[in-house]
Order: structure tokens, then sequence, then C-alpha cells
């Protein structure tokens, strides 16, 4: 019996290397997955935040237009000193509006007398005029049209500013639509984006002031205006606070929703990420908020995307855990290769048993027990197969001389070299056992008849002829042979050995 271990290292090894791996595996699979829980998570708050800043300050914007409207619609004769503390009241608790204005609705053919009576009041410069807001951006001369609505107040009004009184707000597409919609609905509506004269991105936000005919509380001025309208100029990027996101891959956009989000036109602030790489966004989720403003006149829309990348991971917590896995697998080695060392003991202690079991220990040939086994195996096979065997039963001549002439040692040695001699006389197939003192047996398989056993009679008893070397000692010793062929002398083991043994006696007797 031969037991193999070829695979047996490799297989430890691999077993070690694969639990190894899984549990590393689900250790880093694990703090990603938290990795990205916890960003989902700061997604959430940074947007919600984001999302009720810009909800609270339009709903502010709404309240105070209200109150400016009021106050200016009930102000007899254009009260610019109370309108004017009003307003720098406001934009000292509220330094997110830009501006306060009043334009007002005056009819063409009395242009000309609200004009003479803004320079003779208010401001010695003033003229109704055009900007090209959407073309060339230059101021132009008005064109002839039913109402004009020029700008007739703006606090503050810096020195830079001042160009703007008199703009004639009706001039400009996208200022009239939204005016007329506001004086139809009698409600606060809010402009697209548009870039001031100053060069920021902003809207206006308005409201219609009542005129004399229209209610009790009667918006009066002496510049012929037959009503008009409160506005805030409201800067667009003042509607969130500029400060940094969590993460630099987050796109955020305030727009307004008569375009779609990806039109230009329609957008009030545009923060663009940092571009990620295509492996990033292959590998880590988008994350999108899409959420319409509350407020009735700004119902704008704050889209916010975040791709999600290797800037989430918390490199710190896989650097430990590599070191720890690392650490464990040195372990883990260690243990395979100990476990595989007591193993090889083991087996090795295994087989030098089960040799001593099953072989003879002067010679090193089968002994008694597993020559049984061999010649059970090799008979079933000749009965399979209907095949003969043969089985030679073998005695050295004069053993007990030797014993008694040059002592046991070389009687040892003598047996040592028969059965060395023995096995060079058969086939590798073959079994040369040792029956015990100076006794052999031998079975030889797969033979056609009784002229190979005579064959290898003769020949193992030629071999004999020659005398052993022991010790400078020629030592001749002959060999006594026996045979029983299967199955003609035989079909058992017993049966078998004894007509061998048997056969042997004969061959002795007929010698002397």
């Amino acid at each position: 019996m031969t037991i193999s271990c070829t695979n047996k290292p490799r297989n430890i090894y691999l077993s070690v290397i694969l639990i190894w791996a899984l549990l590393l595996s689900l250790v880093v699979y694990t703090i990603l997955e938290f990795d990205l829980q916890r960003a989902e998570r700061e997604f959430i708050d940074d947007v919600n935040i984001h999302y009720q800043q810009v909800n609270t300050r339009t709903q502010i914007n709404e309240s105070i237009l209200e109150g400016f409207a009021a106050m200016v619609s009930t102000t007899q004769d254009f009260d610019r000193a109370s309108i004017v503390n009003y307003a720098q009241l406001m934009l000292k608790q509220y330094p997110h509006i830009f501006m306060f204005e009043i334009a007002e609705k005056v009819p063409d053919d009395q242009l000309k007398t609200f004009s003479e009576y803004y320079r003779k009041k208010i401001f010695p410069e003033f003229k109704v005029k055009s900007f090209s807001y959407e073309t060339n951006r230059q101021w132009q001369p008005i064109s002839k049209a039913k109402y004009h609505m020029p700008i007739v107040f703006m606090e503050p009004l810096p020195p830079a500013s001042k160009q703007v009184l008199g703009l004639d707000l009706s001039s400009n597409h996208f200022f009239k639509r939204a005016l007329d919609k506001s004086e139809r609905l009698k409600r606060s509506i809010a402009s697209d984006p548009f870039k001031l004269i100053e060069g920021d991105l902003a809207y206006l936000i308005h409201k219609p002031i009542l005129a004399a005919e229209q209610g009790n509380q009667a918006y009066i001025n002496k510049s012929g205006a037959q009503g008009g309208f409160a506005i805030l100029v409201i800067r667009a990027d003042s509607l969130l606070a500029s400060k940094n996101h969590a993460f630099p891959s987050i796109t955020e956009l305030l727009y307004n929703p008569a375009y779609d989000y990806t039109d230009n036109r329609g957008h009030l602030y545009k923060n663009n990420a940092t571009e990620m790489s295509e492996f990033e966004s292959k590998l880590f989720p988008h994350l999108l908020f899409r959420k319409t403003i509350t407020s009735e006149s700004q119902p704008f829309v704050l889209r916010i995307e975040q791709q999600l990348g290797w800037n989430i991971v918390s490199w710190g917590k896989i650097a430990s855990a590599l070191l720890i896995a690392l650490s464990t697998f040195a372990v883990l080695i260690i243990y395979a290769r100990l476990n595989y060392q007591n193993e090889m003991e083991r087996i090795a202690t295994s087989e030098r048993l089960f040799y001593r079991a099953n072989h003879d220990a002067l010679t090193g040939l089968a002994n008694r027990s597993l020559f049984h086994d061999r010649l059970s195996h090799a008979l079933s096979q000749a009965a399979r197969q209907k095949e003969m065997l043969v089985v030679l039963f073998l005695d050295l001549k004069y053993f007990k001389v030797v014993n008694d002439n040059f002592g046991h040692s070389v009687g040892d040695e003598v047996i040592k070299l028969a059965a060395e001699r023995l096995q060079d006389c058969v086939r590798s197939a073959d079994t040369v056992a040792r029956q015990g003192g100076d006794e052999f047996i031998l079975v030889q398989e797969k033979i056609s008849g009784q002229q190979d056993v005579d064959y290898i009679i003769k020949k193992i008893k030629t071999e004999f002829e020659q005398p052993f070397t022991v010790n400078y000692h020629l030592i001749s010793v002959g060999i006594n042979i026996g045979s029983a062929l299967y199955p003609i002398n035989g079909e058992d083991v017993e049966s078998l050995v004894n007509h061998a043994d048997s056969s042997m006696y004969k061959d002795k007797r007929a010698e002397k």
C-alpha cells in the first residue's frame, strides 16, 4: 500500500489562501458598503440644507415684495424718503436682496410729460430708454408702443447704476411677458434669469401696484403713470450660500422650470462637479435629487447630482484591514505549514508502520501476510481473465552450515543477498516474499504453461550455483524449488502453497 501526498501541500495552501481572500473581500465589501451608505446620508443631508435655504429665501422674497408693494401703493404722491427707508431696512436685514425698484406704466402719449416730471423732480438726466439684453447689450432708443414701463426708483443707487433709471422693461420680450402675466393674475411673478447691466446673473420678482381707479388703496403719482410694479432684483447666486460641498463630485443646478434643465437660458445657479473617470462612473452609484421650490411666484427647481467615486472610500480603514489581513494571512500560512508538517509526519509514520507490518525486516521482501494478499488478488484476476500463474516455494541449501561455520551475521547477509538475486531472476511485477528462516516464496502471473515454470526454475537454480561473497568469504549455497500451477494444482491460496511446499521437499529428496 502506497499513500500519495503530492497534492496535499498545494490543497492546504490553496484552502488557506481562499479562506483568507474570502474574509478580506468580506471586510473590504463591508467597509465600502458602509462608505456608500454614509455618502448617501451626507448627500441627503446636504441637499436638504440647500433646498431649505432656497425655499426660505424665496418665501422671504415674496413676503418683502408684498410689504414693498403695499407700502408703495398707499404712499401719497410717491413718498420717496419713506420708501428708501423701508428698502434700506430690508436690505440690511436680508443682504441676499440685490435691489429694490419701482417701474411705472406710462401710455405712449404721456411719455414726454412723464419724462419731464422725473427730470424736474428726481434726476435731471432722466430719460426713458431700452437695453438690448438679448442681443448686443447696448443702450437703444425706445420704440413706439401702447405702454412703456420705465424704472423710476432704485435702492441702493450706486453711481454705476444711475444709468438704469428710465430703463423701459417692456422693451424686452422676457420682461414684458412676465410683467403682463403679473398684471393679469394680480400677483407676484418671477422673470427669466438675465444678466444685469452690472454683469451679475439675476432675476426680477415683481407685483402690480394698483392705479387710482382700480381700488380703494390707490397708487397716486402726479407723473401721469397708470399703475406700475414693485420690483425686487435678486442676484441668482444669492439663493444658495457659497459653501463648499462635502465632496467635489456634486453638480448643483437651480433653474426656471419654463426651460429644460439642460437649457442655459433657464439656469439661475450652477455649480459643476469635478469630472469623474469613466471607471468610477461605472463602479459607483449616481445620486440625484430634484425638487420644486414651494414658492408660487418663484417655482424654481433645485436639481443636485453626485457621482460617487474613490473620494468617498475610507482608505485608512481599508489600509488597516489590509494590515490585519496580511498579519492574519501570515498566521494562517504558519498554521498551514505546521499542520502540513504534522500531516507529513503522520503519513510517514503510517507508511513506516504499514511497511513494517507487511515486509520482512531483514530483506525488505513482502512477508507472509502481504504475500497472501497479493496471491489472493492474483488468483482473482487470473480467474476473471482465464489465465495461469505459478507459485514457487524455495529453500536455501546448506544454510545451517553457513550459520554454524560463519555465524548468524554472515547468515543474515547471505539471506539478504539471496533475496536480491531472486528479485533479479524474476520480472518487476512478480512477487517475491520471505516465509521465514531460509525459505522464500514467489508468485509469477500470466504464464502460458509448464514450460514457463521449468524455465524460471532453471534460471533461478543456475543463478544460485554462483557463490556469494560475504566478508571476503566465498559462500556457496544451492536452492531447492517446488512449484504449484494454477489452476492445475489448486485454485486457492492454501492449496497452491501446500502443493508448492510439498513439491519443494520432493526436489530436496530427489537431490539426495
